[in-house]
């Protein structure tokens, strides 16, 4: 999650789209205490990720589970002394019996006094019934995608595994090596997150340190784990190109997934995702090692065209800041 100054009011939302006789229609909500329509969206809640705060938000506000796609502009503006930042991701509707919902906490629906009307808009009716212009511009970008044919997307998902016990205090083999009790907290941190992006196949080094980082995710939402030997370490330091090999394949298929992986494996794989990034890829890969901290998340929002697929967001979710 990022750092904001003191005085920063932090908070989530999305633009809920679906296409309705080839047209391109977005769910809009109607606060009758401030008789505006918006999109849905509200304040992160302490220890929450800026993306479960958005997905809780659009259920509270909606009666809508979603899954959160790419990410679109944010939005500052000032209330009063302070200023207030809303983060957007594009997402849409998925069915309350999808696997990632029971990976997500319950959540509370929103009274009539905070929100009295739901809305799908064309594009043309948001422009007429949004009542704030600066709310136009994630709209403007949801649009850009769509004409683009970049808006359907899958999120893949990197893990670097959470933070496991000293190698130096381990006297056994290090493939047995446990996370520490920082890194099991993380690892429960994960699955709200993990679920936000409605990820359904799980895959990770068999390295018990990289299981044990997915595997509550994996168990929340009913499937295994699956390991893959050339995800290890020392496979990886012997034969780099088998490591590669795999997650290619694993980056090709078009379910949403996670792959939980070591540090030392993370520059070849950066590498590979750096050759589907394009120069309208929003966000940008991380630049140097260790690319990503222990517990640390990176998601690609991937479109499969013909030629093969194209990273067309990228974001980052590192550790969770308690306050």
């Amino acid at each position: 999650m990022s750092h904001h100054p003191e005085g920063t009011v932090v908070a989530a939302g999305a633009l809920v789209w679906r296409v309705r006789d080839d047209e391109l229609q977005v769910l809009a909500v109607h606060r009758p205490r401030y008789n505006d329509w918006s999109w849905p969206k509200g304040k992160l809640d302490p220890g929450e990720s800026l993306a479960e705060c958005a997905v809780r938000e659009v259920a509270e506000e909606t009666g809508k589970q979603v899954v959160l796609g790419q990410p679109l502009p944010t939005i500052r503006y000032p209330i009063g002394e302070k200023q207030k930042v809303v983060k957007y991701w594009a997402a849409q509707v998925m069915p309350h019996t999808a696997p990632a919902v029971r990976g997500r906490p319950a959540f509370k629906s929103a009274s009539k006094n905070e929100i009295d009307r739901l809305r799908w808009l064309t594009i043309e009716d948001a422009h007429k019934m949004i009542t704030f212009p600066d709310d136009l511009r994630p709209l403007d970008a949801l649009v850009d995608a769509w004409v683009a044919d970049r808006l359907e997307t899958r999120p893949f998902m990197l893990v670097r595994h959470a933070r496991a016990k000293r190698r130096k205090a381990w006297r056994l083999a290090d493939e047995r090596r446990p996370l520490s009790a920082g890194g099991v907290a993380r690892a429960k941190e994960l699955v709200p997150l993990i679920a936000a992006f409605g990820i359904t196949k799980v895959e990770s080094s068999p390295a018990k340190r990289c299981m044990d980082t997915v595997t509550p995710y994996a168990q929340a939402i009913g499937v295994t784990a699956r390991g893959h030997e050339s995800l290890t370490e020392p496979s990886h330091a012997e034969r780099p190109l088998r490591t590669a090999k795999t997650f290619a394949e694993l980056f090709a298929r078009r379910s949403p997934r996670v792959v939980c992986v070591h540090r030392p494996t993370l520059p070849t794989i950066v590498e590979m995702l750096r050759a589907a990034v394009r120069p309208y890829t929003r966000g940008a890969l991380p630049r140097s090692n260790p690319y990503l901290p222990a517990g640390g998340v990176l998601v690609a929002h991937v479109a499969d065209w013909e030629a093969g697929p194209v990273v067309v967001a990228v974001e980052t979710h590192l550790l969770r800041v308690h306050v």
